[in-house]
């Protein structure tokens, strides 16, 4: 009798995943929990898998290359960057993702960073720690500090997440503009956002929010030329990935005064590193990527990309496929 079809877990993800074995062994599957750091453990998983769940773990052409029965991996997130989708297509591999993860926690998280940023929480906590605070606090009467209503917030990428948060915004009052070329103009002028053009996004926006995917043209795209853009009392809120700002421009940026401050869930490195000099930037507020987690979601992800995998090994597809290329290559 032929073995049944694997799906290969990465080890350190197995304390989310194990919950849903039995949805694999359901589809007539077994998982395999397989310590990918381990080079020949990892190889050997990969030589025998139809399908692998995973995190935010790293697959590129030399796994690929050893996976000749590998149909699909699927991650438990909305991100896909450390996954080469080239070498994925090249070799038939499908790449999945969890699209309807954390969008309500992004979205909430987003407008926290964006309320905290408007009442200067930043530098006011700060500068109450550093120092025995006065009754005016750390108020500055000539700072331009505009109330919330009546504002702009600008939206890099307007996919499910950004949607959310604009809906949010609009409740607050904000004027809600967007950039994403791959967006139906109809269905922003439903949902009462403006779709422009990127310049006219970092002209125009009081708070400039990143939702992005992570990708070679998103990569550094808000770098020293895009911040010269912005307004001087603009602030820039990610809970995208870090590497779509380039953190030195953004340091330089936030320390000349160049725009007014920053809101990040997320950095280019991460852990952070103790001698980030964004750490020590008064107007920068930093959260450790926390934006996504809730415990419905942390659930979520794993048991979604689980029902997907079980649906590859009995010959369908993942519910959302990132690399959609691939379809026309397995047709071939």
């Amino acid at each position: 009798m032929a073995d049944p079809p694997t799906v290969f877990v990465p080890l350190h993800h197995a304390s989310r995943f194990v919950a849903h074995v039995g949805v694999i062994e359901e589809a007539g599957g077994q998982v395999a929990f397989v310590d990918i750091d381990d080079s020949d453990k990892g190889r050997a998983a990969l030589a025998r898998a139809t399908a692998g769940a995973v995190g935010l773990d790293s697959f590129g052409a030399d796994d690929f290359a050893v996976a000749p029965h590998l149909r699909a991996i699927i991650t438990c997130t909305t991100g896909v960057d450390p996954i080469d989708l080239e070498a994925a297509t090249e070799h038939g591999v499908m790449v999945g993702n969890t699209p309807d993860l954390c969008i309500e926690e992004v979205a909430d998280h987003t407008l926290m960073l964006v309320l905290a940023c408007y009442r200067r929480l930043p530098r006011t906590v700060y500068e109450t720690r550093s120092q025995a605070p006065t009754r005016d606090g750390a108020i500055d009467t000539s700072e331009h500090w505009p109330r919330l209503r009546g504002q702009v917030a600008g939206l890099l990428g307007f996919g499910n997440i950004a949607r959310a948060v604009a809906t949010r915004c609009q409740a607050f009052g904000l004027r809600v503009i967007a950039c994403d070329p791959f967006v139906d103009p109809f269905l922003a002028r439903k949902l009462d956002v403006e779709l422009v053009e990127f310049d006219h996004v970092l002209a125009t926006a009081d708070y400039l929010c990143v939702h992005l995917p992570l990708n070679p043209e998103t990569r550094h795209c808000l770098n020293a030329e895009a911040f010269a853009r912005m307004k001087s009392t603009a602030f820039v809120i990610n809970t995208a990935r870090g590497p779509i700002i380039d953190e030195p421009a953004l340091v330089a940026a936030l320390q000349t005064g160049q725009i007014a401050g920053a809101g990040l869930d997320v950095t280019e490195i991460e852990p952070i590193a103790e001698d980030n000099p964004l750490l020590d930037i008064p107007n920068a507020l930093l959260t450790p990527h926390s934006a996504g987690y809730s415990q419905e979601a942390s659930r979520w992800g794993p048991e979604s990309a689980m029902r997907c995998a079980a649906a590859v090994i009995q010959g369908g597809r993942p519910r959302s496929i990132q690399n959609p290329a691939v379809l026309e290559r397995l047709k071939t």
